[in-house]
């Protein structure tokens, strides 16, 4: 029995038989997970725990609930229509506008290619980090990780059975993500080591806490006399960065790329439009939600307004030291006798303060946790990281893979394919030296930015084809006031971030940051205007 037949027998069956069903069948959504619940996710989780507590509980699956609604729309445009030549990015170029649509496109490899070596330093961190291996070197790892990865995506990139492998693989790394940190947080409930009145508070959204520091400082803010405003506004631009981090790597740019071509490559039709929706429904609304809500639980309850917990003396330099420069003028020019001198006569509040707001890591997580898991804390974290490394970087490899073979004229072309997919790979083999000082630097600020541009204008090309009668015809939804509302509040927020970023960068203190910053915000307001203008004036043609 083919996919059509199936879906046409499910539709007298009940709710719980179709979800059996649609679950077996599924598939993309699982893809879009697998990316999605990787190394940015844990930063974002770890670190929004930390700063805020319970209190940012709602603000991920706000971001990923918006990511659906224009992933829904995105799935709609692909399965409206039949011909391989009509594929979105196609659709952008005639209906919207070429500039908009190559942006799309070249945006997406640049995430691919710079982020990717982050999964591979990532899974390199767990391996030496948590699963015990410190002495192995991290060439030999990152080797391992490129071999395993190329040879999957390889059997991807054919038909048959052998394409249907990374399916599972993908899945069943997801599954192992979710269950290691549902697992924490079972843990902690059992040791009665959660606020549950904070946690339930914290499910509800407040938009105001987005633009102050959480009550849990106030006490340690009126301590700190003359430097409060400046605590005041290292936790708010904190707050700002890592809320803006949350929601880019909810769904990112490259996401949006990628889901039209996991649906051709499934050879799904119009008939699988229900089957696509509930794909992304249950193969990343879920796991997100739960994966990315877990890993917040558990920071919060051992890290926020703590100033005895765990952290490590590095984070916690970088947080004091911040705050004697605003004291002491060319403080970091002090030789290393006076700046320890000075850290150890900081004011106590200063040093509590830093405690808190110290960035964590997930071995900081482990080690917390030690107290509640025992020796398996650093096994369970180790396990779920690597797990979320290695799913992300073959899903990076795949979006480029298909990114670069369009780029070519010949989307999903199997030598073009693996030729795009292997360059992210590359990056993350030397990613001991990419993902680290200066080069890191030198590569992370511009592809954020572009990232960062790019999202609410994929999203706006996508809102504009769902209301483009030369784009979809006869499958022009007909009664979509609901479908614009929820895409125009999703593609509202999408652009509110983006801006929220770049005059964040462009206020920063690094004159490469600021100029990127304002770079970024003239682009996207200019795409914004000429995708627009361009959509009108093609659909005034019709």
């Amino acid at each position: 029995m083919n996919d059509d037949q199936r879906l046409k027998e499910i539709t007298t069956k009940s709710f719980f038989q179709k979800l059996s069903l649609y679950t077996r069948m599924s598939g993309p959504g699982w893809i879009q997970a697998a990316v999605t619940l990787g190394g940015g996710t844990l930063v974002g989780a770890l670190y929004l725990g930390v700063i805020g507590g319970y209190q940012f509980l709602w603000l991920q699956p706000l971001a990923m609930l918006c990511g659906i609604i224009m992933l829904s729309a995105i799935s709609y445009v692909t399965l409206s229509k039949d011909k391989f030549e009509d594929r979105p990015f196609e659709l952008a170029k005639k209906n919207v506008s070429p500039l908009l649509a190559w942006g799309w496109l070249i945006a997406t490899i640049v995430a691919n290619v710079v982020f990717c070596s982050a999964q591979f330093a990532l899974g390199a961190d767990a391996v030496q980090g948590n699963l015990g291996g410190g002495g192995i070197n991290s060439y030999l790892i990152t080797a391992v990780f490129f071999v395993i990865s190329m040879f999957l995506i390889w059997l991807f990139s054919g038909d048959g059975k052998a394409s249907k492998i990374i399916d599972s693989v993908i899945k069943s790394l997801v599954a192992i993500i979710v269950l290691a940190f549902m697992g924490v947080v079972v843990k902690l409930m059992w040791s009665q080591a959660i606020d549950w009145s904070a946690l339930l508070l914290g499910l509800v959204p407040d938009f105001s806490a987005l633009f102050r520091p959480t009550d849990s400082y106030q006490t340690y803010l009126a301590e700190a006399g003359v430097y409060s405003d400046f605590w005041k506004d290292y936790i708010s631009n904190s707050q700002r960065n890592i809320i803006i981090g949350a929601f880019g790597t909810a769904v990112g740019i490259n996401m949006t790329f990628l889901l039209p071509y996991s649906l051709m490559k499934k050879k799904w039709n119009k008939n699988h439009r229900e089957l696509a929706r509930y794909d992304l429904f249950l193969g990343l609304l879920i796991p997100f939600i739960l994966g990315a809500s877990c890993l917040i639980i558990s920071t919060a309850s051992q890290f926020h307004a703590k100033k005895d917990g765990i952290v490590n003396e590095s984070a916690y330099h970088q947080v004091l030291d911040k705050r004697l420069q605003a004291e002491h003028i060319g403080f970091s020019s002090f030789d290393k006798n006076k700046i320890t001198q000075l850290r150890n006569n900081a004011p106590q509040v200063d040093k509590d303060l830093s405690v808190m707001l110290a960035k964590r890591n997930a071995n900081d997580l482990a080690k917390a946790l030690t107290p509640f898991l025992g020796n398996w804390s650093q096994w369970i974290f180790g396990i779920g990281i690597l797990a979320m490394a290695l799913s992300t970087m073959l899903v990076h490899m795949m979006m480029n893979g298909y990114a670069v073979s369009e780029a070519l004229g010949q989307p999903g072309q199997r030598r073009l394919f693996l030729m795009g997919a292997s360059i992210p790979a590359l990056t993350g083999l030397f990613s001991p030296v990419i993902w680290a000082g200066t080069v890191k630097t030198a590569l992370v600020v511009p592809a954020s930015v572009i990232a960062t541009t790019m999202l609410p204008i994929a999203y706006l090309v996508f809102f504009l084809l769902m209301n483009s009668k030369k784009a979809l015809g006869d499958e022009l939804p007909k009664k979509r006031l609901l479908i614009n509302i929820l895409m125009g509040i999703a593609t509202g927020i999408a652009f509110f971030a983006s801006y929220w970023a770049l005059v964040g960068k462009y206020n920063s203190s690094n004159i490469y940051e600021q100029r990127f910053g304002l770079v970024g915000i003239l682009g996207v307001s200019l795409l914004a205007v000429i995708g627009v203008f361009s959509f009108y004036k093609k659909e005034k043609r019709e």
